[in-house]
């Protein structure tokens, strides 16, 4: 059924086109003019166009251009990663060190032990008899 709708509208369009065609001959002026005209043009230059342009060098160009693009769009959108990843790693090792050198920070016990140590050393020195430098 689809066909004969099909074959019907293209017959409708040959005739109606075969009527104006006759119309225009036997008035000896064009309907729609200035349209039809700026529609001449655009084929004219659509089959200029066509018939001048290598479609293969062009195509390849874009291809080659649009290839250049996503490469760049890539490298920049790594090099983005790459620095976020760098700027939690940073953030990282600075909260690491912060930490271990609290934790390196000498507490109670070990000035204790050094005060201790200070106080052996003083007992050391007091026991030790001054020897006179014999050189002056």
């Amino acid at each position: 059924m689809s066909y004969l709708i099909f074959n019907l509208i293209s017959l409708g369009l040959l005739f109606g086109f075969l009527a104006l065609s006759v119309y225009e001959t036997r008035s000896g002026s064009r309907m729609f003019a200035d349209t039809r005209a700026r529609l001449d043009g655009y084929v004219i230059r659509a089959s200029f166009i066509f018939a001048h342009v290598d479609f293969k060098a062009f195509i390849r160009e874009i291809a080659i251009r649009v290839g250049h693009r996503v490469a760049h769009d890539i490298a920049h959108f790594s090099l983005l990663i790459v620095r976020a990843v760098e700027r939690f790693l940073t953030r990282v090792v600075r909260y690491l060190r912060t930490r271990r050198a609290a934790d390196i920070v000498p507490h109670e016990n070990t000035r204790e032990f050094v005060r201790t140590l200070s106080d052996f050393k003083g007992q050391l020195e007091d026991t030790r008899p001054d020897v006179p430098d014999i050189l002056e």
